[in-house]
This record gives C-alpha cells, sequence and structure tokens, in this order.
C-alpha cells in the first residue's frame, strides 16, 4: 500500500490533484443518531441489521437507486403509524454533526494554490449532502466552489467505495495522473482499493489528522 509516510510529504510538492472523503474526513457523523432514532420512530432493530429491508433501502438511497421521497417513504411505512417521511428525514440528517472551521479554512487554502485540484469523492446521498451544502459549504458566504472543483458522489454515479471504478471515474474525469493524486479516506479498505489504482493515500484516523499531515 503506498500509503503516506512523512517521508512522502518531503516530495509532496509534486501532487497535484487531492481526492477527500466527506464522513469522517471533513464532516464528523455519528451513524448511531439514525438507528437510534428510527427504532424511537417504531422501526424494527431487525431492520437495519444486513439483510433487512431497510439496511437495503439504505445502501440503494446511496448509489442513487431510490429517490429521497422513496427512501423517506418506505422506512416510514416500517415505523409506527404515526411516522412521516419528514420525520425520517430529520432521522437520517441527525447522522451529520458538524464540520470543524479549521477543516474548511484547511480546503479553502488548498483549492487557492496554484495548479492544484481539490475534490470530493464520497459515497453519500441526496439528504445528506444538501445538508452539508445548506450549513456549511453553502452557507455564511460559503460557495462549495471554495472548497470544491469536483464533487464525485455515489449518489449520482451510481458506484460506491471501495469499488475500483468509482477511483478510476474520477482519474479519469480530472484527467490526473494517479501518483501525482492523494486520496483521504478513513476507511481502510477504501483506502487499500485506492492504492491499487495507484493513488498516493492517507489514512485518516483519530491519531492522524489529515490538516496537519498535508501541511494545511
Amino acid at each position: 500500500m503506498r500509503e503516506v509516510t512523512d517521508a512522502f510529504f518531503y516530495f509532496s510538492h509534486m501532487l497535484k490533484n487531492y481526492i477527500f472523503d466527506l464522513g469522517g474526513v471533513i464532516l464528523d457523523i455519528r451513524m448511531q443518531n439514525a438507528y437510534e432514532q428510527f427504532m424511537a420512530l417504531g422501526l424494527p432493530a431487525t431492520e437495519l441489521e444486513k439483510g433487512g429491508s431497510a439496511y437495503k433501502w439504505m445502501e440503494d438511497y446511496q448509489l442513487g437507486l431510490l429517490n429521497t421521497q422513496e427512501f423517506c417513504q418506505q422506512i416510514a411505512d416500517k415505523c409506527s403509524s404515526t411516522t412521516k417521511p419528514l420525520n425520517i428525514e430529520q432521522a437520517w440528517n441527525s447522522i451529520c454533526l458538524n464540520i470543524a472551521e479549521r477543516k474548511l479554512n484547511a480546503l479553502r487554502r488548498l483549492r487557492q494554490r496554484e495548479g492544484v485540484t481539490v475534490s470530493l469523492l464520497s459515497n453519500t446521498n441526496e439528504l445528506h449532502w444538501e445538508y452539508c451544502c445548506e450549513k456549511w459549504f453553502n452557507a455564511n458566504g460559503n460557495n462549495q466552489a471554495d472548497f470544491f472543483g469536483h464533487i464525485f458522489l455515489s449518489q449520482e454515479l451510481h458506484l460506491q467505495k471501495p469499488d475500483p471504478e468509482i477511483f478510476r471515474t474520477a482519474i479519469r474525469t480530472l484527467n490526473a495522473n494517479p501518483s501525482e493524486t492523494i486520496f483521504i479516506d478513513d476507511n481502510a479498505e477504501n483506502i487499500a482499493t485506492a492504492s491499487s489504482c495507484g493513488l498516493q493515500t492517507l489514512h485518516a484516523t483519530p491519531d492522524i489528522d489529515w490538516v496537519e499531515s498535508l501541511n494545511l
């Protein structure tokens, strides 16, 4: 695996493309929030387990195989009789906690570097993406173009990590040299797949802060 090391940063000026994951890297998340709220609305816990209907709908929604209305209505139908699609939307968005201003500032600075592209590549869905734009990327005078030149979302591509094709699609779209491209993610499997596609990688963990590691 071509994971970034301290020695690598001696040559960091060679990087021309930065591709970031969203949840767990830029956005602080807690998936359990939605599960807890779904169950409080009457959704059986077995529905959230692998093989359950709700689990499959979450996967399909992330891949763009269900639209927002379908996703919320189908889960609401599995909850108590008083549950509305709006309740599902609110529970689902409770996953999204915060984006630290220091991370937004780091992305801004990186975006302003000459000859560098900054992209987002995320397994995400319409509700979460619109929530992030409303709360952070397009809020308080911000514009998502301040942070990203290209945005690759699983819901639009009908592909999700760790499928290597989603990384190949990004590289083709950017017309990028993989060796001059770094991918930052909090998931080890995604990091391994990106590395197998020839990208440099940085595995963001509680002990590895990408803002510091990338000298931003």
